[in-house]
């Protein structure tokens, strides 16, 4: 079977079989493929990069929160769940919060059964306190390296008999009727293959490199939204996008951890010198959260007060022996002499994603979920800590309920109605005739992304966005692909192009500011009318938006 293009053509498609299909090699889909192997069935994991390398969690400071290893007496799981949901402006999805507190504790032990060393002191686990959390509740992994968490979870995985397919991208999930029978995807050699599975977790992670400025990992596009979206799965709070504050290198790609800084010393300056949490009234620097630290450094940049479209924070106050702790612990990573560096925001972290339910279901058979890719848990902003223990959590439970749903299940055969519309889908994607650039494309919506739908918004420029988002789709249709390589990247571009379309729309629908979403047009929090969530969902080939308030009422 080929697909043939203007100038290329995919190879042959091998076809694999397994009981449970995992997409995405990080700490949700490694987690998830554990469980499900432990039910003694054959498990394919399958990742564009190598499984435990080059995503989000590899590349994170492994942090967890977890109650249960603090000292501090009456922290709790229903206190880890008020934090969650406040933290999150009251639109969590509560049953999700009420399955996550409780069972973070459990995943610390497992991470150790799987070989992974967390950060001690005097020979307990250290913890640590983040901004929201009542209480101290974050435990470390050693040198604060997410792939310390990662590359131990792979060894175990493969030692238990977990199979990787990697360099393979995920480009349509394959349905029989209403079910979900397997995926298709496809590397940058010219090579397809179709995995059949009784069950299929997505844990792709989620879509910050839509932005200009992320310190996501390369190839989070957004892929598992696009996939999930097109196989008839709901997502939700696709408005809220976390921008971590103090961002510096490339690209925004560098974290400077303000949450350390600040209470040690440190200020933030404007282009005056003038400390600018003063200037915003803001006195307990402690209490900082992530978008409200954002919004303010944005504020001094626009207001024509910013250095290079940047602040300036100033750790020269700081003790030395602070500083070199920091260092040591791999939670800054300038030398010690340094003391005063650029930093702007960054995007950082997805709220949004995929429906689901406590059991990591996704509303379509045979689809389960865990991890960045899903929305729901944070709701419309997300406490330092929860996002790995999410991944933990949740990836656990989808392995676990997926593999108990296959057990006496019949395969599903391989729909070649789906493939073959798939093929055609590439062939079209591939088959443009004028002259063009994948890059310019994937620049200009990053770029658009950046300035129009970022930390303070508003309706003309939202509108603009959403008219520039629909531009570069046409432009994309008329480009032809060339080499085996840019047929993969012209799949993600146009995920990408649909996940920046469902960020832009749902923005422009709230027309309220709640946790990491602001309007400027609408600035304050409107508990009468947004106490709600948006889902989108894909009905006739068409984006549909709907608010659904608490009682789960549906509105146009």
């Amino acid at each position: 079977m080929f697909v043939r293009t203007a100038q290329v053509e995919l190879k042959a498609i091998q076809e694999i079989a397994a009981d449970i299909l995992v997409i995405g090699g990080g700490a949700a889909g490694l987690r998830a493929a554990i469980a499900a192997r432990k039910c003694d069935l054959s498990v394919i994991l399958m990742s564009e990069s190598p499984a435990g390398f080059r995503n989000n969690t590899a590349i994170s400071k492994a942090a967890l929160a977890a109650v249960g290893f603090g000292k501090e007496p009456g922290d709790s799981p229903e206190t880890h769940f008020k934090d969650t949901v406040a933290g999150g402006r009251l639109i969590n999805d509560r049953r999700l919060v009420s399955a996550f507190a409780p069972a973070v504790k459990q995943q610390i032990y497992d991470l150790m059964e799987f070989g992974v060393n967390f950060r001690q002191r005097d020979g307990e686990l250290s913890v640590g306190r983040a901004s929201g959390h009542s209480y101290s509740r974050n435990v470390s992994v050693e040198a604060n390296k997410g792939v310390n968490i990662t590359r131990p979870m792979r060894r175990y995985a493969a030692d238990i008999g977990v199979r990787f397919l990697e360099g393979f991208l995920a480009t349509r999930l394959l349905r029989v009727g209403t079910s979900i029978a397997g995926v298709l995807g496809i590397n940058g050699k010219g090579e397809a293959c179709v995995i059949g599975a009784r069950a299929t977790i997505l844990a792709a992670g989620g879509g910050g490199r839509i932005y200009r400025r992320t310190n996501n990992a390369v190839g989070l596009t957004g892929d598992g939204f696009a996939l999930a979206y097109n196989a008839g799965a709901a997502l939700r709070d696709m408005e809220f996008v976390q921008f971590y504050p103090t961002a510096w290198g490339k690209g925004g790609g560098k974290m400077c951890m303000y949450e350390w800084l600040l209470p040690a010393g440190a200020v933030i300056r404007n282009s005056h010198g003038v400390d600018i949490l003063k200037i915003h009234g803001i006195d307990n620097a402690a209490s900082v959260t992530r978008d409200m630290l954002s919004r303010v450094i944005m504020q001094e940049d626009t207001g024509g007060r910013g250095v290079e479209g940047s602040v300036i924070i100033d750790f020269s106050a700081v003790p030395e022996d602070n500083i070199r702790r920091l260092y040591r612990s791999g939670l800054i990573k300038w030398e010690s002499s340094q003391r005063q560096l650029l930093v702007a925001p960054t995007v950082h972290f997805f709220m949004g994603g995929i429906v689901i339910n406590e059991h990591a279901e996704s509303g379509v058979d045979g689809l389960y979920a865990a991890g960045e890719v899903c929305g729901g848990l944070h709701g419309a902003n997300r406490l330092g800590g929860n996002a790995l223990s999410e991944t933990l959590v949740f990836g656990n439970i989808a392995g676990m309920r997926a593999a108990a749903a296959v057990t006496g299940k019949k395969p599903i055969p391989v729909p070649q109605g789906e493939v073959n519309t798939e093929v055609d889908r590439l062939k079209k994607l591939a088959s443009g005739s004028r002259q063009g650039s994948l890059d310019d494309i994937e620049q200009a919506l990053r770029q658009t992304m950046w300035d129009s739908v970022g930390v303070i918004r508003d309706r003309p420029e939202l509108e603009d966005a959403l008219g520039k988002i629909m531009t570069l789709r046409g432009q994309l249709a008329e480009i032809p692909i060339s080499d085996y390589q840019q047929l993969p990247r012209a799949v993600k571009l146009d995920n990408m192009l649909t996940v920046s379309e469902m960020v832009c729309r749902a923005a422009m629908m709230r027309t309220e500011s709640r946790g990491a979403h602001f309007r400027s047009d609408y600035p304050a929090e409107d508990d009468g009318h947004w106490l709600k969530i948006i889902k989108i969902s894909c009905q006739n080939g068409e984006m549909v938006l709907k608010t659904v308030t608490a009682n789960g009422k549906i509105n146009g």
